[in-house]
């Protein structure tokens, strides 16, 4: 499983978006953005998962089932139940 901070990273490298304009569009610091994308901070807050996800153009969902911070199966199962 990748970090957040790795699947983020991917992320914006494969929509040939900037670290600066990921930022901008998230609302998120740039500094905050380099601190996940570099491991130097590996907790970061569901608010600004969400507001990267969003940066993105993803869900949150799918940036906490690849980043192994929730399991899919557990999703269908809630979804079921």
């Amino acid at each position: 499983m990748m970090t957040i901070g790795d699947l983020i990273k991917k992320k914006r490298l494969e929509n040939n978006i900037s670290a600066r304009e990921l930022s901008r569009r998230s609302g998120v610091s740039q500094p905050y953005l380099s601190q996940l994308e570099t491991g130097k901070n590996d907790n970061p807050s569901l608010n600004a998962i969400d507001k990267l996800s969003k940066g993105l153009g993803v869900t949150l969902l799918e940036l906490l089932i690849d980043s192994g911070y929730i399991n899919e199966s557990d999703v269908n199962k809630e979804k079921e139940g």
